[in-house]
């Protein structure tokens, strides 16, 4: 399998492949830097496509991949998503571009009572349909070139939190939980329903699929997450939230877990307990948690068994792979080929040792 923008995609693939079954060598170490002696072109923000003017977008996609290289398991791909409630959308909920920034968008509540909404995958919503001619649009100018990583499926009590309202979501929890869990368990038939509608879409049979942080899978991947978790209890989040998670990672074949926020690390050992969910992608709060040392953070992820997905220039990379034993660590980063190669070498000998 070839990639224009990848000329390596293949050997890539074996790797990530070697990844998710714990084989690994090394860590996966991406880096994406420009080309020498042209002017780099930046990737479309966030959320371009949103107006359904794909032209432009395609074009600046094509320029950006021209004008840089692919290093290490760093694989080429466009982030297609409207919002972080791209998910929610699908339920026939209002995506509304943000006044004060058109690089993201909000979500307009339908729920009123769980009873009478109708919460269900409908493929004739239009944000459904926009999102389907934008694949088809991209795939048309990219297959074979580069990757299409579509949405995140944020579902559970994100899904719920955008398409009722956190503070109601936050009551109903206490004041009618049954009512809350069949509304999580269609919300859950939805997320069955748009994953496979996304790999038909995207030809996961073909390519494999990739995600947000540019993992790649040669089957099905995306980045289960519950933001919401910060708000409540361990109690609440095993009894409301894990059959979610558990029912998400058994519909995919390899998941990373995106933990953000200091309130959501009291979840970190239940997140842990699924089987399916590979790695996980810390996140801490901006302010002062963004200083601190999370190596402890680390340490614990790790001997829970899980792998993670870090950042860092090679010092940093080496450290960390010296201190951690997971065979599923994945690092991003922007190092030149010549550094690169170095780096590589150098985790292949600590791993051998």
């Amino acid at each position: 399998m070839q990639l224009e923008f990848k000329p390596d995609f293949e050997e890539a693939r074996q790797r990530w492949i070697a990844y998710w079954n714990g084989e690994s060598d090394r860590p996966l170490v991406a880096s994406v830097v420009p080309k020498s002696g042209v002017t780099p072109v930046d990737q479309p923000a966030y959320t371009s496509g949103f107006s359904g003017d794909f032209e432009p977008l395609i074009d600046q996609v094509f320029a950006w991949a021209r004008t840089h290289e692919f290093l290490g398991e760093a694989i080429p791909f466009y982030y297609l998503e409207f919002g972080p409630d791209h998910f929610s959308s699908f339920l026939g909920a209002d995506m509304r571009a943000h006044e004060d920034s058109g690089a993201t968008s909000w979500l307009v509540p339908f729920v009123d009572d769980y009873y009478d909404a109708r919460i269900e995958f409908r493929a004739d919503s239009y944000w459904w349909r926009r999102t389907v001619d934008f694949i088809r649009a991209l795939r048309a100018a990219f297959d074979g070139k580069l990757l299409i990583a579509g949405p995140t499926l944020v579902a559970g009590l994100d899904c719920l939190a955008a398409i009722r309202g956190q503070e109601l979501l936050a009551m109903d929890l206490v004041t009618q939980p049954d009512a809350v869990k069949r509304a999580l368990a269609d919300v859950r038939k939805a997320y069955s329903e748009i994953l496979d509608a996304l790999a038909l879409e995207l030809d996961y049979a073909t390519w494999g699929s990739i995600n947000r942080h540019g993992f790649y899978s040669p089957g099905r991947t995306n980045v289960p997450q519950c933001d919401f978790s910060c708000m409540i209890s361990g109690e609440m989040f095993a009894e409301f939230e894990l059959p979610c998670l558990a029912h998400e990672t058994e519909q995919l074949d390899h998941s990373c877990y995106h933990l953000d926020g200091s309130g959501a690390i009291r979840h970190l050992e239940a997140v842990c307990s699924l089987p399916r969910m590979h790695a996980i992608q810390w996140v801490p709060s901006s302010g002062r948690d963004s200083q601190r040392d999370w190596m402890d953070l680390y340490r614990k992820i790790d001997s829970l068994g899980k792998g993670q997905v870090l950042g860092g220039n090679a010092a940093r990379i080496e450290y960390m792979t010296s201190e951690l034993k997971s065979n599923q660590l994945y690092f991003r980063g922007g190092m030149p080929r010549d550094q690169l190669d170095c780096l590589l070498l150098s985790l292949e000998r600590m791993r051998r040792v």
